[in-house]
């Protein structure tokens, strides 16, 4: 998988999606910094070299399932950044918490390519450096953790160097086999098991994912799976 380095650009995953649509192949696309950078839900939100961000790029079967991609992704993230399990923590669907506050997010986009395929592009983001002392950390409604704080050598390359050949077995066997394989994995690391949440304006208990990575939801109507897109998670007591 060829890799690729921005001084700075608007946003890695608009440049990743370029590239597919270009008839690149398969690329793992860094950036200093970001001024255009993006999360779900619309929401904007700038990077520098506080913060590792890339996107990682490749084409699938346009008929795959990518139902559970994001927690598959998140999964391999922790598995290599904290293999004892100890620490970091996932919050469906596409959240990395490290010691009960965000440490990172991952917002996957795609595009139709020709030849019955899809472009998928997977753009992650993981605090490196704690906040300075000056800044307000009202605007960090999910706190704000710093792998430095388990990795206090932790530089962008060197843990941009560990990701990017996990990510690239990962995505090998998830063309293959979906998200089923990882849901033990994710249940290790699940943030809201068993904990009330709301779901949009949906309240209801967490309980597990299914093996498409649908949130399994329970609300007085019963046991409701519940699949990401623009839906957010919310946890009713913070972790």
């Amino acid at each position: 998988m060829e890799r690729r380095h921005l001084a700075e650009c608007g946003s890695t995953n608009t440049e990743a999606l370029q590239h597919l649509r270009d008839g690149g192949g398969p690329l793992v696309l860094s950036a200093s910094r970001q001024t255009a950078g993006r999360g779900r839900l619309g929401r904007a939100w700038q990077s520098d070299d506080a913060a590792l961000t890339f996107s990682v790029a490749f084409a699938l079967p346009a008929e795959l399932d990518l139902s559970g991609l994001s927690l598959a992704v998140g999964c391999t993230v922790a598995d290599v950044l904290d293999p004892s399990g100890e620490r970091i923590r996932l919050k469906w669907p596409n959240d990395l918490f490290l010691d009960g506050a965000k440490l990172g997010g991952i917002l996957i986009e795609t595009v139709p390519l020709p030849a019955e395929r899809r472009g998928v592009v997977i753009g992650i983001g993981i605090n490196l450096l704690p906040l300075p002392a000056d800044v307000d950390r009202s605007a960090f409604a999910s706190g704000h953790a710093a792998l430095q704080a388990l990795h206090p050598a932790a530089t962008a390359a060197a843990t941009l160097d560990r990701l990017a050949p996990a990510l690239q077995a990962m995505l090998a066997d998830f063309g293959t086999l979906g998200f089923a394989p990882w849901q033990p994995a994710f249940a290790r690391r699940d943030l809201a098991a068993d904990q009330r949440v709301r779901v949009g304006e949906q309240p209801g208990v967490a309980r597990g994912v299914s093996a498409r990575g649908e949130l399994l939801l329970e609300t007085a109507a019963g046991l409701v799976p519940v699949s990401g897109g623009e839906l957010s998670l919310r946890l009713e007591t913070p972790p």
